[in-house]
């Protein structure tokens, strides 16, 4: 599927969910980005088997893949912002919940680390820029998709670079040094499913190693592993931009390592 297609597929769940002013921008923004995770990991060709993806936000990719796997399942955060894409998941013969992460995951007395899901039911798992936003120990997360995941079947995950040379410039220069305590003040009072809680924060960004070895001391091989920098989609940007964002990549073709993004695919072997 080229860009233009996947584009033009994004718009058109986009208007059918009523979303083209409001949340298509995360779509619009991020189809780039999307659109070479899944070129990465070959997800546009057949054999997806029965596919599991957490946290697709409104990234419409399990509307895209749908026809390259037998059977697909979506878990989403539950918050009332992603509600509109229930009857579409519906319609399109996706089965999709509503968790809450935090409450199962977090340090909590409920939490009870297990997602509601059998043993190796899975062929192939998929979570884009979804594990940033956890603020609670990843390790009992990436314990379960190891065991909902089939024995030979394959995650596949996405997340910022904290060792991007975006984080680094920002770092050293002092550049939004304050931005997340801005946020933090700004989403102090949001209030999601009668709790004082935002989910939009990014807690913990990964490196490639510290990716690679959360999920290698877990029990999965991992298999591909690196960096890419694919910038947000945007209509007009200044030059001054436009040369930043030109010597990033060229950056990143010398030292491949500060790409902007980390991605990941890990087996869980047969025996």
């Amino acid at each position: 599927m080229t860009i233009k297609d996947f584009i033009a597929k994004g718009e058109a769940i986009s208007a059918k969910a009523g979303e083209s002013k409001h949340m298509h921008g995360y779509f619009s923004h991020s189809a780039p980005r999307l659109h070479q995770c899944c070129r990465i990991f070959g997800l546009f060709s057949d054999g997806l088997g029965k596919v599991l993806e957490l946290g697709p936000f409104y990234g419409y990719l399990p509307f895209m893949l749908k026809r390259h796997a037998t059977s697909y399942a979506v878990l989403e955060g539950d918050d009332p912002i992603v509600y509109p894409l229930s009857p579409l998941y519906k319609e399109a013969s996706i089965d999709f919940g509503l968790v809450d992460y935090m409450e199962i995951f977090g340090p909590t007395h409920a939490a009870t680390h297990t997602l509601a899901l059998p043993d190796a039911s899975f062929d192939t798992i998929l979570c884009w820029e979804t594990m940033e936003h956890f603020n609670f120990n990843p390790v009992k997360f990436v314990r379960e998709l190891y065991r909902v995941l089939k024995p030979g079947g394959r995650v596949c995950i996405t997340v910022p670079n904290r060792a991007s040379f975006q984080s680094i410039y920002s770092l050293v220069s002092g550049r939004g040094d304050t931005d997340s305590i801005r946020s933090f003040y700004q989403f102090e009072d949001y209030e999601c499913n009668g709790k004082k809680a935002f989910f939009g924060f990014h807690w913990h960004e990964y490196s490639r190693p510290e990716l690679a070895a959360l999920f290698s001391q877990a029990g999965f091989v991992i298999g591909q592993t690196g960096t890419f920098t694919i910038f947000d989609h945007a209509e007009k940007i200044g030059l001054g931009r436009k040369f930043a964002r030109l010597l990033s990549s060229a950056a990143v073709t010398i030292a491949p390592r500060y790409g902007k993004n980390v991605y990941l695919s890990a087996t869980k072997p047969k025996g």
